[in-house]
């Protein structure tokens, strides 16, 4: 599926807070191809979208409930969504508009949970037209009757759902059975585990050697029933990964560790058809040339009809010349605030968004008088 829009309340530190993931018309000379939905060049939506703000200020949150929103959509249970929500005395609410291309539908899904589970939920979907552009199909979408309503008075004889989806439980299709997603956090916690047992080894090799010149090889232990690998360096010492686990990790630095992971997350965008990823802060101790190149390569190997999202503090992706309209700036206030330079008028694929951003012309960098008051 492919985000087109999105609104938040009560969730987090996000107070009616909207994310745009379109954009009006077709770029020239585009540096990002396949903006627009393979069968329907008129509807274009943000393929990169990368998120930037200070500490804090709502990405790492925005990703996981993304992940939520998918994990509902395929009738899986998102109990863990009471606890974000920020006044428990208050209903939270989420609306989402997407594109699910396998069954070229566009979707509106809004629902809205208490502390205690789901109250209402509301579902409107129609099929894509190729003569519409997207701001028609929107118009479209808005004006259509929902296909689906649960609240108090239209409860299905279902009067305490919990944290998943009535409309999927009675058989509405929000989403394909073959949607695909992955979502990898700034926890460290658990980085010295892969989602794959089966890693890549020349993918693997050659992005650990980038990060470390001194790993000499990454080989597969074949004589071995388990999915066993080993990463030699050249003086002699080894580090195994054992199903998915690097079990002596302590052998490897923090970037190198999460250098893995990216490897890992790389590869299931290379075998994935298409789909929806979000990599969060994972290159936070990389060298600056390291992280744009894997940036590069991932906007590369990106399928038609997939969207990927990225986090980080970097000034230098600021001069990938991406669109200006694939950076999001996030901050902080009292509650989270997004910008999206487009919508201000930076619309020029220059690179200028880093001489804006250093200048603090989004209002998105940290407050640091508190530490410069100890001084």
């Amino acid at each position: 599926m492919i985000f087109l829009k999105l609104k938040i309340n009560n969730v987090y530190m996000f107070r009616d807070t909207e994310f745009d993931f379109t954009y009006p018309k077709k770029i020239k000379n585009s540096t990002i191809e396949y903006e627009f939905l393979e069968e329907f060049p008129k509807i274009h939506y943000k393929k990169v979208c990368i998120l930037m703000g200070a500490n804090a200020s709502g990405k790492t949150s925005l990703g996981k409930l993304m992940c939520s929103i998918n994990n509902y959509l395929c009738g899986r249970n998102i109990e863990d969504v009471s606890k974000t929500i920020y006044n428990k005395n208050e209903n939270a609410g989420i609306e989402v508009i997407y594109v699910t291309s396998e069954t070229k539908e566009i979707h509106k899904l809004i629902v809205v949970f208490n502390k205690d589970g789901l109250i209402e939920e509301s579902h409107r979907v129609q099929k894509l037209k190729k003569t519409y552009n997207l701001e028609k199909t929107l118009k479209n979408l808005a004006n259509s009757e929902p296909q689906f309503i649960y609240n108090q008075e239209n409860n299905h004889d279902i009067k305490n759902p919990g944290f998943k989806s009535v409309a999927h439980s009675l058989g509405e299709k929000l989403c394909a059975q073959s949607t695909q997603w992955g979502y990898k956090y700034s926890d460290f916690e658990n980085s010295n585990i892969l989602d794959t047992p089966t890693p890549n080894i020349d993918t693997l090799k050659n992005i650990l050697q980038s990060f470390d010149n001194s790993i000499s090889s990454v080989n597969a232990i074949k004589e071995s029933e388990k999915n066993i690998y080993i990463v030699k360096f050249d003086n002699g010492d080894e580090v195994l990964i054992e199903n998915g686990k690097i079990l002596n990790h302590d052998r490897f630095s923090r970037g190198t560790i999460e250098s893995i992971e990216v490897a890992d997350f790389i590869n299931y965008i290379m075998t994935a058809s298409d789909g929806t990823f979000f990599l969060d802060e994972k290159m936070a101790y990389s060298h600056s040339e390291i992280e744009v190149s894997i940036l590069n390569l991932i906007i590369e190997k990106l399928k038609p009809n997939s969207q990927f999202f990225y986090t980080t503090h970097n000034y230098d992706v600021l001069e990938m010349n991406l669109p200006s309209h694939s950076y999001t700036f996030m901050r902080k206030d009292n509650f989270v605030k997004v910008i999206h330079p487009e919508k201000l008028g930076y619309t020029k694929n220059d690179r200028s968004l880093l001489s804006f951003m250093k200048n603090d012309v989004f209002n998105t960098l940290p407050d640091t008088s508190k530490i410069e008051g100890i001084l």
